[in-house]
């Protein structure tokens, strides 16, 4: 076999393996467990948009990432790692080497959004929007870009997938709030080759909004339905 069909032969065969991965199949960490990384938007001197006084973004994001690792303490499918732990400075790169270095099966950032607007309320679900590679040259170069684009295409799908189980969840917390699945270069989100999404919980800068996200029930709420997705994605 030639050197350049036996390259055709080989990226059928990987694009084929990419093809009959079932949604939701991922690697597994040493248990047995899928690993999901919670992103707590912010945090140390990068406060996020302010909900009251001496209450900031990254408060609200770093509680609710506490309670979904609370949720799956003992589980013996999901483990969950979180990007900070504390209130500490953690640079978006450092994010992102985080989930590469834990092999994380999915990614969920979490934030609160503000606008000028204070009419303007709910949650957003953003993904990262998938751009095919340029062409390349020689056969083996484009037999290579086949695959990985096949790989993100399949990353971008389970991404859709698991936003739009968010979306059906946090419905529940935001009734008739929801203002819609987002594609777009979101910068937390780029550069990684996972499954990923980012979530704005809700608005700052709406009365209403601002009165759920400081209430530690409605808190409970929120993690409670960002655990119940993360469950049924897996």
């Amino acid at each position: 076999m030639k050197r350049a069909d036996f390259s055709i032969f080989l990226s059928l065969v990987l694009i084929l393996g990419v093809c009959l991965l079932p949604p939701g199949a991922a690697a597994k960490d040493r248990e047995g467990r899928y690993v999901v990384l919670i992103d707590p938007a912010h945090g140390g001197r990068d406060d996020g948009v302010r909900l009251s006084t001496g209450l900031f973004e990254k408060d609200v994001t770093l509680t609710i990432a506490r309670l979904i690792e609370k949720d799956f303490e003992g589980s013996k499918k999901i483990r969950i790692r979180l990007s900070r732990m504390g209130d500490s400075d953690v640079p978006r790169s450092d994010r992102v080497r985080e989930a590469i270095k834990s092999e994380a099966d999915l990614f969920l950032s979490i934030h609160v959004n503000a606008g000028f607007d204070r009419e303007s309320s709910g949650f957003e679900v953003y993904f990262q929007g998938f751009r095919t590679s340029a062409s390349v040259k020689g056969d083996k170069s484009a037999s290579q870009e086949i695959v990985k684009d096949m790989v993100r295409t399949k990353h971008l799908n389970e991404s859709v997938r698991f936003a739009k189980i968010l979306q059906a969840k946090m419905d529940k917390v935001f009734p008739r709030m929801d203002r819609g699945l987002r594609e777009g270069p979101v910068l937390v989100l780029q550069g990684l080759n996972i499954p990923a999404v980012a979530l704005e919980v809700g608005f700052a800068t709406n009365a209403k909004d601002r009165k759920k996200l400081t209430d530690e029930g409605m808190q409970r709420f929120v993690s409670h339905a960002l655990s119940e997705s993360i469950k049924e994605f897996f």
